[in-house]
Parts: C-alpha cells; structure tokens; sequence
C-alpha cells in the first residue's frame, strides 16, 4: 500500500507531506517548549515558590519519568484514538501542565510535571504514525530528522524569548505563550483530523500496560538492538548536553559566558546534523550503517575532549565542538525513522512508544550515573574519556542491529 495515499482516506482531501511535517513539527515544539520553560525559568520560579533553584533537577526527573513510564502505553492508545486525536489530547495535556504552574503553588508543579511529560510521549507516538503513514519511503529518514528538530527549536525559543519576557511583563508571560501556543496548535489540528484519522481502531487499546511497547521491541531482534542502542545514544547525548560548561569552566578555566558559547555550538550543530543524516540514511540506503558510524566518531569526540585545554584556538574548540554536537545529537531522527520501518504491520506508534521508553531511560541515568562517577574520579575530562564507553557500546548494538536486519 502506498503510504502517501493510505486505504480509507477520502481521495484529493488528504494534505500535502508537508502539512503533516510541519503539524507534527509544531506538535514536538509545543512539547519541548513545555519541558524546557522549568529549567530555563527555575531561577525566577525557585524566588517565586520561595524554594532553592537546584529543585527543577527533580521536576526534570519527574517529568521524563512520567514521560518513560507513558512511553510504554501510548502506541496501543494512538491506535485506539487515531494518531492527530493523540497529538491534540498531548497539546492540552502540555495546555494543562502550564495552567498547573501557572498556579504558583509548589504543590501544583509535580502535576504540571506529569501532564508535560505524559503530553511528551503521546505527540511523539502520534507523530510517528502520521509520518510512516504519509510520508514517502524514500525520504523517511529526512522527514522524520525533521520532526525531531521541533525539540532543539523549542528549546532553543523559550531559551531565547522567556528571560526577556520575565524581565519585562513577569513570570506568568511566557507560561501563557506557551499555554496559547499549544491550544492553537490543538485546534488547527482539528481541520486534518477526520482525513489522519480514519484508520483509528477503537478496540486497539483494550489489552495495554507500561512494557507494551518494550515487548514488542523485544520479540524482533533488530528492533532489540536498536531500542537498547537508544538507551545509549540519548545517555550520551545528554552527558554531553549536561556536562560541556562544566568541563569547560572547572576542568579548563573558561569563564561562563564562553563555554555557554560552545553550548550553543553543541546544541545548533546537532539540529544540523539530524537533517544531515537524515539526508544521507535516505540517499545510502543504509540507515541502520549510518548510526553506528555516527556512534563512532561521538565515542572519538569523547576521547577528544579529554585532551581540551586553554592551548587550544578559539577556532578550533569551535570547530570541535560543532562536529562533536552534529555527531552526539545527529541520530535521533533516523533512529525514530528506523523503529517506524522495521515496526509490525499497523505498530508504527506502539514500537515507537516502546524505543521512547529506551530513550528516555537512559536521559534520567545517564547524567546521575556521570556524577556519581565524578564525585569519585573528580575530572570531568576523564568523564568524558569514560563516556566513549557509552558511545562504543551504541556503535556495537547498531552493527548487531544491521547484521539482524540483513538477515530478516
């Protein structure tokens, strides 16, 4: 079946690919935004709630909990509620988690953790069916890389914008712009709903539990590989995102502002590279090859930055750290990609829902695991030495997965 024209759409309704990516696209931002306005905005809710600001490190690890223990449900519920139907429900979860903190009651901001996280795993489950289902096969890799650009952008405003807006109308402001955004987002989609939906089965959810989609990863060998591979890359990709200034200014003797600098490299040549290999999985036709090199050169970015020091040109910590990000954060679209192709027949949302469950696990211990390790070794340089580990172990779980895949 073709999957740009699936059984049981209403001919010449159906919207063009790029309405669906730039949907499911707003979606992920809407999440995103949602996730990184508590860490963004702690020092001012910290004042506000009257609290130390270091508590948003468990309302981060709250809410990825949540997002893991939903991750593990969602694809039997988008095939039940149809895929756009899910995302929308995400959208007003992520409407409810702002109202929650809009409160201004501590109380409130374990439930505004909940919604935000549960609202993460749906839109991305959700996601994942729509693009399987209408994007074409041979550009799957790119489309889906672009999906998950939403997640660096979302980011990436609510860094830019929420600062300013507190400073100038107050910290209510930028919770309400992302309370808008995501009910107008919600809404828009109801236009495309009955066309993304009609193959939505009301009876799919009946038998659903935390590991439904773990036990569906499980029973495929190359589906296995990749989702404990995923464990790696995103424990990895977030030591990275969590402990570069650090290095930089404690190992190295950087002032703040500059390692920040280097951050913001990290962060825009990830974006970067999962268009990148996106474009390329697609053009080789070895997707699954793809991640595991990318493994590698992540595990020789690792043992590069044992080697940083204040010797090093500006340029070329640069550089460095803008192949590092392209390689570190580059594998996440094709991966989602790759989950979405080997999945069972009609299970795009529930494997997805199952490698998320993977993803997310290794993003809450990733980071605890690096600093109790630290507190032991005392260097971050030798950290990040000890991270290739990680990066090494992704590689060699791809490659089973490409030898697994070349057998099926």
């Amino acid at each position: 079946m073709n999957p740009a024209a699936p059984q049981g759409a209403v001919s010449g309704l159906q919207p063009s690919v790029a309405v669906v990516v730039l949907a499911t696209t707003a979606a992920q931002i809407a999440s995103a935004m949602g996730i990184a306005i508590f860490p963004v905005m702690a020092p001012y809710l910290a004042r506000m709630l009257d609290i130390d600001a270091s508590y948003v490190g468990y309302q981060i690890s709250l809410l990825f909990g949540a997002a893991m223990l939903a991750s593990g449900m969602v694809g039997p519920v988008v095939l039940r509620w149809g895929a756009c139907r899910a995302m929308q429900v995400a959208l007003w979860l992520s409407a409810a988690g702002m109202i929650a903190a809009l409160a201004g009651e501590l109380w409130l901001m374990p439930l505004a953790a909940l919604c935000i996280g549960t609202s993460n795993a749906l839109a991305a489950a959700g996601a994942a069916h729509l693009l399987f289902r209408f994007g074409p096969s041979q550009h799957r890799n790119l489309i889906f890389s672009i999906k998950q650009t939403g997640v660096p952008l979302g980011w990436a405003a609510i860094a830019l914008v929420a600062p300013t807006m507190t400073l100038s109308f107050g910290w209510q402001v930028p919770l309400l712009v992302i309370l808008a955004y995501a009910i107008a987002t919600a809404l828009a989609l109801e236009r495309w709903r009955r066309f993304w939906d009609d193959d939505r089965d009301p009876h799919a959810a009946g038998q659903t539990h935390l590991l439904t989609g773990v036990i569906v990863l499980w029973r495929y060998p190359t589906l296995r590989y990749l989702g404990i591979a995923a464990f790696f890359f995103s424990l990895v990709q977030l030591c990275v995102g969590t402990f570069t200034v650090n290095l930089l200014v404690h190992d190295v003797g950087y002032s703040l502002v500059a390692a920040g600098v280097m951050l913001s490299l990290v962060q825009i040549a990830g974006m970067a590279g999962r268009l990148t290999f996106g474009w390329i999985a697609d053009r080789s036709g070895n997707a699954i090859a793809i991640l595991t090199l990318t493994s590698v050169a992540a595990a020789a970015g690792c043992v590069g930055s044992v080697f940083i020091s204040t010797t090093w040109p500006t340029f070329a910590l640069g550089l460095f750290y803008a192949l590092f990000g392209v390689v570190a954060y580059g594998w996440n679209g094709v991966m989602h990609a790759q989950i979405a192709r080997l999945s069972p027949p009609g299970m795009v949302s529930v494997a997805t829902g199952g490698v998320m469950v993977w993803i997310f696990a290794g993003i809450l211990i990733g980071p605890a695991l690096f600093a109790v390790v630290y507190r032991s070794i005392g260097s971050y340089t030798a950290m990040f030495g000890y991270l290739a580990v990680g990066a090494l172990i992704s590689a060699t779980l791809a490659a089973f997965a490409v030898r697994a895949d070349r057998k099926s």
